[in-house]
């Protein structure tokens, strides 16, 4: 069994490549869902949530053509 790790928003926003403003944004639209709260100030995502946002929002010049 593989145990799920959790992100932090620090590590989330590194992850993305985007700075708090934005990040916090992006929460707010939706577009990244809200976090788990333990307490107010104790919030996470799982890191498998946090993968497939970030492959989401890889710029598409990431993508390398093979050939």
């Amino acid at each position: 069994m593989e145990i799920d790790r959790r992100i932090r928003a620090k590590e989330f926003m590194q992850l993305l490549s985007i700075g708090k403003d934005k990040f916090y944004s992006m929460v707010n639209s939706g577009d990244i869902r809200q976090p788990i709260r333990l307490t107010e100030k104790d919030v996470f995502w799982y890191a498998s949530y946090v993968k497939n946002k970030v492959e989401e929002h890889k710029p598409k010049s990431d993508i390398v053509a093979h050939i």
